[in-house]
């Protein structure tokens, strides 16, 4: 029973409501002139328990708890003038349970408490129009709870991210420095190491030939090959683009036209320049290791084009190896893992006698994957438990029925169109963040449009009274217009306008006499007062978001700086080292070509891709631990094996939303599997195809990730692909 134990920061709520309880009871009737009823004292206290009990749990079971604090406040209904804790309980349980569950989670259980509790009250005695006021407004209420709570869940979720980020900022320094090393290893591998390899097979040919027109050749070769490995590794040294990241299909011709290949097939058109530097590097490993392996072997080359696809295939028939102890053991599976990342595939394997290597590429970038739209983002949702709250609360007052004023539902039509019109002034509300100025300007239409049919008769609700029961709409919108609108459009003429319109409104009231354009005016500059003070409240707010905004950019800048300061001084640490080891027999390679002592070209050129080979091997062991940001995820997907691709122009995104994604890829990404990173102009997608499938308790905990802040996540029928989503606007 530990688990269940209650702190006491959960016990203070439960015992505030229950002496708020105590007090309410005996104080009510002496506060309103009305007897005590001493009988209503056991079913006070029963309720006060339930409630307690209730709260104290509401964390750790808040399903268990608002069904608890519902039943009970459903079977009080005629305590529900003294029995204060139970409607209390309702509204905290149902507050905890938005806080600490799932949007579609808590929505449900809310939504449920209202029905149960319109029920009750059509079960006390209250008539169908009553019953149903009163669910529209337990709805208001329920809809104002949702969103603040919805709200309260997504500043925790940012607020732990943030803290997340910043205590491994210090990270990010050692991880760019050890993606600098890998990234200097592939190219090594890719470069210098093919022409070392190169010059190595064909030394050793020309040596055991004694064919004086080999030697030449191999001579030769030797000298332009060990020039073009001192440029590279001076040029890989110093600058930080990778080789070949731009090249044509010519490139392609001349790098086979560099091998005895027996046939070369191409029937490509023109080729996205990424594509075909990746076609290169196929054809380059592969003609290597066929140097390598099968020396003397009759090789086929073939590069077709299809219908959104290339096919690269080298094909050998086998052979000697042309010298032991050369590879660094690394070449295809950094291949595999680079046309993997571009979303094709490759196989390496025996083919009869000899080695195929048959890789196929896609030449269109495939669509981003499906993203929900704006309006389904995190604030927008809020914005439509908002609309609910308005429909709510005026809705909900025409229904309830009340002695003193004329029943503005007792014909149909002036109705129907009172209802209407409450329904279209409450709908902009759902478009207060996407579009406050054309939002504040529908909600003033339907208030004008209202005056007209009030002055055609069309109407029986007073204006006046309907504008003051519902004119938090336009404070809310005014509000938004300050928070949201761009600062270069101040935006002061809506409260100005809300202020004639509502002046104009209000003088149109029952309850006016006399001058009612003078009455409009004096009405409309007292209204100015609050909405200018909350349009102020609102630029306020966008104000400080500005400020904190340029502040984040300003320390992820910083960190980026230091970042790249780091890289930069391995680079010049590893460059270092080269100039000793690998650039030096590169010189030497050079200078004994040149002296024509072919024997010792084959050894300075073996040493050298020795010494590379050291440096592949031991550059990437020390990766550190990984940094929570997306740009960490391929270095885990490298970890894992896996292929990581990205459809978007990466981006420094904001702390908490990187955080998330890189918790929810550490927990997908599994050996073998294939990612997919999308990046748009308001989120992040991601897209993970795995095995084994997901499991559940996964499952509920990316959605509990995901929902916090403010995201989503779909799942294919056998859970092998999962997809999610999270927003960059609305925040």
């Amino acid at each position: 029973m530990g688990q269940w134990a209650s702190a006491w920061r959960d016990v203070r709520v439960p015992a505030v409501v229950v002496v708020a309880q105590v007090l309410w009871w005996p104080l009510r009737p002496w506060w309103f002139g009305v007897a005590l009823d001493a009988r209503s004292l056991p079913g006070v206290c029963a309720v006060a328990v339930v409630a307690f009990g209730a709260l104290l749990y509401r964390r750790r079971a808040p399903e268990l708890a608002l069904l608890c604090a519902v039943l009970a406040t459903a079977l009080s209904g005629g305590l529900a003038t003294v029995a204060v804790a139970g409607p209390v309980a309702v509204v905290l349980t149902s507050y905890a349970l938005v806080v600490h569950r799932t949007a579609v989670v808590s929505a449900g259980g809310v939504a449920t408490a209202v029905f149960g509790l319109a029920v009750a009250a059509a079960f006390h005695g209250a008539s169908l129009r009553a019953a149903a006021g009163a669910a529209l407004l337990l709805s208001a209420v329920g809809g104002a709870t949702w969103a603040v709570g919805r709200l309260r869940r997504r500043i925790h979720s940012d607020r732990d991210a943030a803290a997340a980020f910043r205590a491994a900022s210090d990270g990010l320094a050692p991880f760019a420095v050890a993606e600098e090393r890998r990234r200097l290893a592939t190219e090594l591998h890719d470069v210098a190491a093919h022409r070392l390899t190169a010059i190595v097979v064909s030394a050793g040919a020309a040596l055991r030939l004694a064919n004086p027109a080999l030697r030449e050749g191999a001579v030769e070769h030797a000298v332009n090959a060990g020039r073009q490995v001192v440029e590279d590794l001076d040029r890989l040294v110093v600058l930080a683009e990778p080789d070949h990241d731009e090249t044509d299909i010519v490139a392609v011709d001349a790098l086979v036209a560099q091998h005895p290949v027996a046939r070369y097939e191409h029937t490509t058109a023109a080729l996205p320049p990424a594509v075909t530097a990746l076609v290169y590097r196929i054809v380059r490993e592969a003609l290597t290791n066929m140097m390598r392996y099968a020396e003397g072997a009759a090789t086929t080359v073939r590069i077709t084009a299809g219908d959104g696809w290339v096919s690269v295939e080298v094909l050998d028939d086998g052979g000697a190896p042309a010298a032991g102890d050369l590879g660094a053991g690394r070449g295809l599976a950094g291949l595999r893992t680079r046309v993997e990342a571009a979303g094709g595939s490759l196989q390496a394997g025996p083919a009869g006698s000899g080695w195929r290597v048959h890789a196929r590429l896609p030449t269109r970038s495939d669509p981003a994957p499906g993203t929900p739209t704006l309006a389904a983002a995190g604030g927008a949702i809020r914005d439509r438990a908002l609309v609910v709250l308005a429909l709510g609360l005026s809705t909900g007052a025409v229904l309830m029925p009340s002695a003193d004023d004329p029943d503005p539902l007792a014909a149909p039509v002036p109705a129907m169109l009172l209802v209407a019109l409450l329904t279209l002034h409450a709908l902009p509300l759902a478009w207060r963040r996407l579009a406050p100025g054309p939002a504040l300007g529908a909600a003033l239409s339907i208030l004008l449009a209202w005056l007209g049919c009030t002055a055609a008769g069309w109407t029986r609700r007073d204006p006046a009274e309907t504008f003051l029961w519902c004119w938090w709409v336009e404070l809310a919108l005014v509000y938004a217009v300050g928070a949201y609108r761009p600062a270069n459009r101040s935006g002061l003429g809506a409260p100005l306008a809300v202020a004639a319109v509502g002046g104009a409104v209000l003088g149109a009231g029952t309850g006016v006499t006399g001058n009612r354009v003078a009455a409009a005016a004096v009405l409309a500059v007292l209204l100015a007062v609050p909405l200018i003070t909350t349009w102020v409240a609102g630029r306020l707010v966008a104000t400080r978001r500005s400020r904190q905004a340029v502040a984040e950019t300003r320390e992820r800048e910083a960190l980026l700086r230091r970042a790249e300061g780091a890289a930069r001084n391995e680079r010049l640490r590893i460059a270092d080292g080269l100039r000793r080891s690998a650039r030096e027999h590169a010189v030497s390679v050079v200078a004994a070509a040149e002296a024509g002592r072919l024997d010792e070209v084959a050894v300075q050129a073996r040493a050298g891709l020795h010494a590379l080979r050291e440096l592949l091997h031991g550059l990437p062991a020390d990766s550190p631990d990984l940094p929570p940001a997306v740009a960490a995820l391929a270095d885990l997907a490298a970890r894992r094996r896996s292929s990581l691709r990205y459809i978007g122009a990466p981006r420094p995104l904001p702390a908490p939303l990187e955080v998330v994604a890189h918790r929810a890829g550490a927990v997908l990404i599994t050996d073998g599997a294939a990612v997919v990173v999308t990046y748009t102009d308001d989120g992040l997608g991601m897209e993970v195809r795995r095995r084994p499938p997901v499991g559940r308790d996964l499952v509920r905990s990316l959605r509990h990730m995901m929902d916090a802040a403010g995201g989503s996540v779909t799942l294919d029928t056998d859970r092998t692909m999962v997809r999610f989503w999270l927003p960059e606007a609305l925040r």
